[in-house]
C-alpha cells in the first residue's frame, strides 16, 4: 500500500494543454502548455526583480533592444502571416495588411518618437523662480497585458512596445484562441535580446488572468469584451491597480444624401466585412438618409456580393471564417432573432456549411426595430444593419444611441458638414469619408468612451499610459521667495506682503495690480 502511494506521488502531473485549431478547416494546428496558476506568484516575483535593471538601461538602452526586435519582426513576416492565417483563419491579404503592416508601423513609430515623448519636461513657476522644476516619467513596474484573439499582433504589439520602452517588465497573457501567435511574439522578443524575466508569457483561460491580477501587477492593459473588462476592472480595483480597457464596439456610420454612394458602399463593405466583421472597429450600423436608402442598399449589396464570398473559382478564400464557435453562435442568434421579429435579409442571413470551417454569410439587414439586439449589442461578425433616417439630427442621435463609443464615420461630399457631424459623435475616433482605415495610424491614440472602456493605446498617449509621472524640484540658490514668505515664523508683515504678491500676480485688473504695488488696499 505504501509502495503504491509512493509511486503515485512520484508520477509527474501532466500539464494542461491548450490546443489551436484552424477555424477555416477545423484541423488541429498546434498546442501549448497552460500556465499553472500556482506558478503565477513566482513568475510575478521574477518580473519584479528584473524591472529595476531594465529601467536602469534608460530609454536609449531599451530602444536599442527594441530596434533589434523590429529587425527580427520584419524578417519573420512570412511566419507571422502564416500563423495568423492558420490560427485565426485570416486571408493572406488581411494578414499582411491588418496584422503585419500596421504592427511594424507601430514599432517604427515608437522607435522614432519615444525618446522625445519620455524626455523630462521643465515647468516654470514665477513664485518659485529660484528653483528648477520638471516632470519626469517613471515606469509603473510590472505590466500585465491581456490581449484578444481577433488581432493577436496588431492589438498587442502597441501595448507591449509601450510597456517595455517605458521601463516596465511585462506579463503577457494572449487569448486562449491565439496561443501560437502569442508564442511567436514572445520568441521574437527574446531573440531580439529582451531578457526572459523582463518579458514573460502566461497561457490559459480566465483563471490564469485572475491569478495574475491577484498577484498585484502595477498596471493592467486589457483588450476584450465588455463583460470580461468589467471583471478585470473590478478585480483591479480591489488592489487599486490602474487599468487601460479597450472593449467592444457597435460602430455606426452615417451616409448623407450628398455622399458619393459608390465610394460609401465600398468603404462600408470594407469596414463591415474585413476579418469577417470580427473587429471592435467594424461598421455594424449604417444610418442612411431616406432619399438615398434604396440606392445605397443596392450598391452595398452588389459590392459585397462581388467581393466578399467564401470561395472564389480558384478555391481561395475571400471571406474569413468566424474564429470561435461561440462567436458564430452569437452572430447566428442575433440575426435569426431579428428575422423572426420582422427584419429582412437583403443578402445572407445564415451559417455556411463549408468542410468543417466556421463561416457566416455576408449579411445586410433592413426593416429593423430599435430594440433588436442586432442594433444594440455588439455582433462581431459579417453583418451590417441599415436604418433610414430623415435628418442629420436623427442620424447623430441614433448613432450615439448605444453605450459603446469607439469609431464613427460620416459620408458626404461636403467636408465641412462631415466634420461638423463627426464632432458630434460620441466616439474615440471619428472620420469623414472613411471608417476603419484610420485606426491603423500609429500616431493616433486608440480607445473609446462609455462601454468601450477608458485609457488609450498607440500614439504618445499610449506610451504615457505605461508611465507614472514624478515631479522633481531642485533649488538653484540658497534661499527662495517661498522660503522667505512661507516658512516659520509667520508674521503680520509676511501676511501683508503675501497679499500684495497674490494681488499683483493674480489680480483681474490693472487697477488691482497698481494697488498691490502701492500698498493701498
Amino acid at each position: 500500500m505504501n509502495a503504491a502511494s509512493n509511486t503515485l506521488q512520484s508520477t509527474p502531473i501532466k500539464p494542461r494543454l491548450l490546443e489551436a485549431f484552424n477555424p477555416a478547416t477545423g484541423a488541429k494546428i498546434g498546442e501549448v502548455c497552460a500556465t499553472n496558476v500556482d506558478d503565477i506568484p513566482a513568475i510575478m516575483a521574477g518580473a519584479r526583480a528584473a524591472q529595476p535593471a531594465w529601467e536602469a538601461l534608460g530609454v536609449k538602452g531599451r530602444l536599442k533592444v527594441m530596434r533589434k526586435f523590429k529587425e527580427v519582426f520584419y524578417f519573420k513576416r512570412d511566419r507571422i502571416n502564416g500563423v495568423v492565417m492558420e490560427e485565426q483563419g485570416k486571408l493572406p491579404f488581411e494578414a499582411l495588411s491588418q496584422e503585419f503592416w500596421p504592427s511594424i508601423e507601430m514599432i517604427s513609430y515608437y522607435l522614432r518618437t519615444a525618446e522625445e515623448t519620455l524626455r523630462p519636461r521643465p515647468v516654470f513657476s514665477l513664485l518659485l523662480a529660484f528653483r528648477y522644476h520638471q516632470i519626469e516619467y517613471r515606469a509603473h513596474g510590472v505590466v500585465l497585458i491581456i490581449s484578444p484573439w481577433n488581432f493577436p499582433f496588431y492589438l498587442t504589439v502597441p501595448a507591449i512596445m509601450a510597456a517595455l520602452i517605458a521601463g516596465n517588465t511585462v506579463l503577457f497573457k494572449p487569448s486562449e484562441f491565439a496561443v501560437l501567435s502569442g508564442e511567436l511574439l514572445a520568441n521574437m522578443l527574446w531573440e531580439a535580446g529582451v531578457p526572459r524575466d523582463v518579458f514573460q508569457i502566461i497561457h490559459g483561460t480566465g483563471e490564469v488572468a485572475a491569478a495574475a491580477i491577484k498577484a498585484k501587477p502595477n498596471k493592467i492593459a486589457f483588450t476584450g469584451s465588455v463583460s470580461t473588462g468589467r471583471k478585470v476592472a473590478a478585480a483591479a480595483a480591489e488592489h487599486l491597480i490602474p487599468v487601460t480597457l479597450e472593449l467592444g464596439g457597435k460602430d455606426a456610420t452615417i451616409v448623407l444624401e450628398d455622399a458619393d454612394l459608390d465610394r460609401a458602399a465600398k468603404g462600408v463593405t470594407f469596414g463591415s466585412m474585413a476579418n469577417a466583421g470580427q473587429a471592435c472597429a467594424s461598421v455594424e450600423r449604417v444610418y442612411v438618409m431616406r432619399s438615398v436608402m434604396d440606392s445605397f442598399v443596392q450598391k452595398l449589396a452588389k459590392e459585397i456580393t462581388e467581393h466578399v464570398r467564401v470561395r472564389t473559382q480558384d478555391g481561395s478564400l475571400c471571406l474569413a471564417p468566424m474564429t470561435t464557435a461561440m462567436q458564430l453562435k452569437i452572430v447566428e442568434s442575433q440575426v435569426q432573432e431579428a428575422l423572426a421579429q420582422g427584419a429582412q435579409a437583403v443578402i445572407g442571413g445564415r451559417v455556411i456549411e463549408n468542410g468543417g470551417g466556421r463561416f457566416y454569410e455576408p449579411t445586410i439587414l433592413t426593416d429593423l426595430k430599435p430594440a433588436m439586439r442586432v442594433l444594440t449589442d455588439e455582433t462581431f461578425g459579417p453583418v451590417v444593419s441599415i436604418v433610414p433616417v430623415d435628418s442629420e439630427e436623427e442620424a447623430v442621435q441614433l448613432a450615439n444611441g448605444t453605450g459603446y463609443g469607439l469609431l464613427g464615420s460620416v459620408w458626404t461630399r461636403d467636408r465641412a458638414r462631415g466634420l461638423r457631424i463627426a464632432r458630434q459623435l460620441k466616439a474615440g475616433h471619428a472620420g469623414v469619408n472613411d471608417h476603419i482605415i484610420s485606426a491603423n495610424l500609429p500616431a493616433l491614440p486608440w480607445g473609446g468612451v462609455g462601454e468601450t472602456g477608458y485609457g488609450r493605446t498607440r500614439g504618445k498617449e499610449g506610451l504615457l499610459e505605461m508611465t507614472t509621472t514624478q515631479g522633481i524640484s531642485v533649488d538653484l540658490v540658497p534661499i527662495s521667495i517661498s522660503e522667505m514668505l512661507i516658512w516659520y515664523p509667520h508674521t503680520q508683515l509676511k501676511q501683508n506682503l503675501l497679499m500684495r504678491i497674490i494681488a499683483f500676480m493674480q489680480g483681474p485688473t490693472i487697477k488691482e495690480q497698481i494697488k498691490a504695488l502701492t500698498g493701498k488696499f
